[in-house]
């Protein structure tokens, strides 16, 4: 006799319940161009928790159509920064932040942005600083500092989140100065700053603005040492929206390039993994042309990022990781190489 207490595990067959699709209630981005520029995917990641992105290629003229409902326009590339702004203004969507990116891009390679000093001359010194700022019709919101290593930062960059620049009234001055400048109305922002002097009597002024786009390394680097959402940052402001810079974290990060000689060109890179120190916290292969080497030389082949508690953290790491990295370079042709090109193409 079968127990009535059995009697609600009993299965009655049904008819299986058909897929039903979850509606996507993000806001939609539209993102022009490829993705190369985005190293493992990070950009991407810390935008889609908020916002859809839905890819369109860089080319095809005026053939893409900007979906009803779209908030903004963006792009990892700056190659595609056009092509991006021409369908945000067609779409009357937010063109601020890509503006800022294609004219300071364009006044940078005409050499009109002399520099303008704050509160006297032009210090003669070299780069000092980056500051990174949030720009909202044209006022800046200074997110952090990066320091540049080598040349102008050829080498790379360190972030600091209590960076005592970053509270310094001369260089907020200088950045507020720099903001001026034609085409700086919205986006994220990068600022190289010179100070010269000592305590109150140093003086603050900047050499140039350009935008910033959300795949930039300096980006990866001011969000781990600093915790603000730097890419979420930069998908607000090209939507339109209130971003919300505030700093989670008091750390430091550094991101540094590796260079090729370009008498000896790159061919691949071989890493010891399970020799990389601790505080490495990633690193990459940079694509010819991406956005990690258009303010230096192309030459750059690799990149890596650092976290720690202080500059000097970070540095130490660093230094022990290029020991790791052998670089694997093309065989020079020779004379004979280059009679055979010479006559294959004649």
């Amino acid at each position: 006799m079968a127990s009535k207490a059995l009697a609600p595990n009993v299965c009655h067959d049904a008819p299986p319940r058909q897929n039903v699709p979850v509606a996507d209630g993000r806001p939609t981005l539209l993102l022009v161009g490829d993705e190369s520029d985005d190293h493992g995917g990070w950009t991407r990641h810390r935008i889609e928790r908020r916002y859809r992105l839905l890819s369109v290629p860089a080319g095809g003229g005026g053939q893409a159509v900007v979906p009803s409902g779209a908030r903004g326009v963006v792009t990892f590339q700056e190659a595609a920064a056009d092509r991006a702004l021409s369908l945000a203004e067609g779409a009357g969507l937010p063109t601020a932040a890509l503006w800022t990116v294609v004219r300071r891009r364009a006044a940078a390679t005409r050499g009109d942005t002399p520099s303008t000093p704050f509160g006297g001359s032009a210090p003669g010194t070299a780069l000092t600083a980056v500051v990174v700022s949030a720009v909202v019709d044209g006022v800046p919101s200074p997110l952090f500092v990066a320091r540049p290593e080598g040349e102008a930062g050829d080498s790379g960059y360190v972030v600091e989140a209590a960076d005592p620049l970053l509270r310094h009234g001369g260089v907020a001055g200088a950045v507020r100065a720099a903001h001026r400048e034609p085409g700086v109305r919205g986006g994220l922002t990068a600022t190289e700053v010179h100070v010269a002097g000592r305590g109150a009597g140093r003086q603050a002024a900047y050499s140039r603005v350009f935008g910033l786009l959300g795949t930039d390394p300096l980006l990866r680097a001011g969000s781990l040492a600093t915790g603000i959402d730097c890419p979420m940052v930069w998908a607000d402001l090209a939507a339109g929206a209130e971003p919300d810079p505030t700093p989670r974290r008091n750390g430091a990060a550094a991101v540094r390039f590796t260079g090729s000689e370009p008498e000896h060109p790159f061919a691949a890179a071989d890493l010891d993994v399970h020799e990389l120190p601790g505080g490495i916290w990633e690193i990459h292969p940079i694509a010819a042309g991406n956005s990690a080497g258009e303010r230096g030389p192309a030459s750059r082949v690799l990149f890596a990022v650092a976290v720690g508690e202080d500059a000097v953290a970070c540095r130490r790491a660093l230094d022990l990781a290029s020991g790791t990295l052998r670089l694997r370079h093309r065989p020079r042709p020779t004379d004979t190489d280059e009679r055979n090109q010479r006559r294959t193409h004649a």
